[in-house]
């Protein structure tokens, strides 16, 4: 079941994924029982009927990407079932380490208890590529499959001569505005690679309202999920409606905002006195009452750190009163700012479609 953002559901419902009559406390309580504890993730459900954890751990650090062994076998250990990656961060051996030591230490866990993820990156979007793509993902990450394989980017480029990004005159990456615009031949190779079994689910990140409209016109197999940038510093609740309202589950990446960037009124994410406030009187983290206001609007967050104590924080869960998810959501008063932004790398200029849809 998908909630409407702007309408905030009871907090037990992000723990089940069946509808249930709500005015029965005790078959409510029945199943918060089953699926939460203190140190767990809520289990929500994909449109292939796939269960896919709430809360994930990033594998994203373009500064340290050797830390990542570490920080996921600390983060597997810590609980966390649901890993995101992606080609792009130049790390999958390392993850794919890490996970296959994690499973010869602990013959509890199988590797169908854990969630996978990993994309394609633009330049690899006609189709041969596709494929190969997640072959390459797949021998590094050492896995017969993954769980769920997105476009990165809705933006293909030109591969170079050497396989990368090819760099046009102006130092900015060069689009294929041809495949960009048209991308069925993209999401064919998508659906062939779920076909073909080495992946459970397809889906696509940084999507607006109107591609996804245009992809859902002649997908065969619909996104099952668009990963989007959502923190109350950029909600994108049109986006994240859209999604609910057609089955697509939004995962949120960045849902802690920035600690480096700034927002609002220049004020760094974790210097939010209304969040400082709220986390103060919980005896917690910003981070955590970030995830647990993400987790609330009912779609699943993927947090990243490298640091240990803060991976562990991160899993543990925090329940937010119906002011403290309002207060938290009203934090940024309405000046709303997107952290990642690539559109200034790259010669397209509409890079960001529906930008306004915030």
């Amino acid at each position: 079941i998908y909630f409407s953002p702007s309408t905030p559901p009871p907090p037990i419902y992000i723990y089940s994924i069946y509808c249930i009559d709500t005015n029965d406390p005790a078959i409510n309580l029945f199943i918060f029982d089953i699926n939460c504890s203190p140190m767990s993730s809520p289990i929500l459900k994909l449109n292939t009927g796939h269960d896919i954890p709430g809360l994930g751990f990033g594998t994203w650090d373009p500064r340290y990407p050797e830390k990542a062994y570490d920080a996921t076998l600390h983060a597997l250990h810590a609980g966390y079932r649901h890993l995101d990656c992606a080609a792009l961060y130049i790390n999958e051996e390392l993850v794919g380490k890490a996970i296959h030591e994690f499973l010869e230490s602990r013959p509890d866990v199988q590797r169908k208890d854990l969630f996978i993820t990993t994309k394609v990156w633009n330049h690899m979007h006609e189709p041969e590529d596709v494929e190969a793509s997640i072959k390459e993902s797949l021998r590094k990450l050492r896995l017969d499959y993954v769980d769920l394989y997105l476009l990165h980017y809705p933006v293909a480029t030109v591969k170079d001569e050497k396989g990368g990004e090819a760099v046009g005159a102006d130092g900015k990456y060069i689009v294929k505005r041809e495949l960009t615009e048209n991308p069925e031949p993209t999401w064919r190779a998508m659906e062939k690679v779920a076909r073909d079994g080495l992946t459970r689910a397809i889906g696509v990140s940084n999507w607006s309202v109107s591609r996804l409209r245009s992809l859902l016109k002649f997908a065969s197999i619909p996104p099952a999920t668009n990963q989007i940038e959502i923190h109350p510093f950029f909600p994108n609740t049109k986006v994240v409606q859209f999604c609910f309202d057609h089955g697509i589950l939004p995962v949120a990446y960045s849902p802690l905002g920035s600690q480096v960037l700034t927002c609002g009124e220049a004020e760094k994410a974790r210097g939010q006195q209304a969040l400082r406030d709220i986390a103060t009187r919980k005896g917690c983290d910003i981070g955590q009452i970030l995830i647990a206001w993400g987790l609330r609007r009912g779609y699943s967050v993927i947090p990243k750190s490298f640091t240990k104590s803060r991976i562990t924080s991160n899993f543990q869960r925090v329940e937010l009163t119906d002011e403290e998810f309002k207060a938290i959501g009203d934090a940024p008063g309405g000046k709303y700012t997107r952290f990642v932004d690539l559109s200034v790398e790259y010669s397209y200029d509409n890079f960001w479609a529906d930008e306004e849809d915030r």
